[in-house]
């Protein structure tokens, strides 16, 4: 077999080898942008946690403790004003009389934060985030 015919064949095998080897990385990739969707929660899940507090259910007394604990544990009241936890700070939004809040929308400031607002998702866990905005949703509606 001459030298350019194995020179071209090995070419074209390492030209194949780079297209598998491409293909294999974008469906990865692809599969794993994929996968939160395919794990995020029922619709109606969603529905419940975009609710203010009052429609979604109140917490009870070790509850309110435990997020008020959380609030001021994690130094939320070095920004926001919350009187039932004692938060006085201005940097961020005054939650007190907010009726606009959101469990949801409180969850994804808390979890992936914004502008100031530093994230906390890896941090806290989703159960303490959850319960920290349900806190927050239902003391600030007073």
């Amino acid at each position: 077999m001459p030298a350019n015919t194995i020179a071209t064949a090995a070419k074209i095998g390492l030209a194949a080898m780079g297209l598998t080897m491409a293909s294999a990385a974008f469906s990865s990739q692809a599969s794993n942008q994929a996968a939160p969707a395919a794990t995020a929660a029922p619709a109606g899940a969603n529905a419940a946690a975009a609710q203010p507090a009052a429609a979604t259910g109140t917490l009870d007394a070790d509850k309110i403790k435990q997020g008020r604990d959380l609030f001021g544990n994690w130094s939320c009241g070095a920004c926001h004003s919350l009187a039932d936890a004692g938060g006085t700070g201005h940097v961020g939004p005054s939650f007190d009389g907010d009726k606009n809040l959101t469990k949801a929308f409180v969850i994804d400031r808390v979890t992936n934060g914004q502008g100031p607002m530093p994230a906390f998702g890896g941090q806290l866990t989703d159960q303490e985030i959850a319960l920290l905005a349900s806190y927050i949703v239902q003391v600030a509606a007073k």
